[in-house]
């Protein structure tokens, strides 16, 4: 027997080689384990962020949706209302409350939803929020909502725009020009050119078949926009519902 194999540091060599084996296995399972738990924390701070902003977008989305279906509605009524007032009623107006009347005929609000933080949690395909089947179906179903109203925003446009160019035959367009509250933006436009409507005028239009099946147009086609938004409006209260369910959860 050779000396080298009683050599005791040559024992103590292949004891180490003996052990170094599933010392290196054990560091590869454990460093795959750490990267998995890693890349598992990594998804849910995602998807809890994913979820937040969500949240946030759907609230002002909710807002705004109930806001513009009410002031449809509100102005279907009064328009509704208005068709029902007799002749000598809407003689004893004033051209302030005529005008008024007149101003609430055609007022195409629109909605225009915010789906940013939505497309970008489809497409992106990476958060583990889409593992949920059913919210990944209720945010097709509201990005498609959104496409249905926007449908309904062109065919409301086009019959403003007819029923406008009618005015036009008839004298108008009236207005106000001392009052510019409804306009949206900081500075209002020039508006000196409009005048008060007269009861007259208003009975006029009333009575002018041409000019209120226009009207009637465009109130039917408003109040279809109307009732789809009603139905993304229950839609987003439902997904604000199943979010919060899964913020509690996480």
């Amino acid at each position: 027997m050779s000396n080298s194999s009683k050599d005791p540091s040559n024992t103590r060599t292949f004891r180490f080689m003996a052990l170094e084996g599933p010392l290196i296995v054990v560091s590869i399972l454990l460093a795959f384990a750490l990267d998995t738990m890693w890349e598992e924390r990594k998804r849910e701070q995602e998807a809890r962020i994913a979820l937040a902003s969500l949240k946030a977008e759907f609230e002002k989305n909710l807002i705004e949706c109930e806001d513009v279906r009410i002031t449809h509605f509100d102005n279907a009524k009064a328009f509704a209302s208005l068709l029902k007032q007799s002749e000598e009623t809407i003689l004893k107006m004033n051209d302030e409350e005529a005008t008024r009347a007149y101003s609430r005929l055609i007022t195409p609000r629109t909605f225009d939803p915010l789906v940013g933080t939505a497309r970008s949690v489809m497409n992106a395909g990476t958060f583990s929020i889409l593992q949920d089947e059913s919210l990944r179906k209720d945010l097709e179903i509201f990005l498609n909502l959104t496409e249905d109203t926007r449908e309904d925003i062109s065919n409301m446009l086009h019959f403003m725009r007819i029923t406008s160019e009618f005015e036009v035959s008839m004298g108008g367009p009236w207005g106000n020009p001392e009052d510019s509250s409804g306009w949206p933006g900081k500075t209002p436009p020039d508006i000196s050119y409009e005048r008060q409507l007269t009861a007259e005028k208003l009975l006029e239009l009333l009575n002018t078949p041409e000019y209120l099946g226009r009207v009637k147009l465009f109130y039917g086609s408003s109040t279809w926009y109307s009732s789809e938004l009603e139905r993304l409006s229950d839609h987003i209260k439902k997904l604000l519902t199943t979010i919060d369910i899964m913020l509690e959860a996480n």
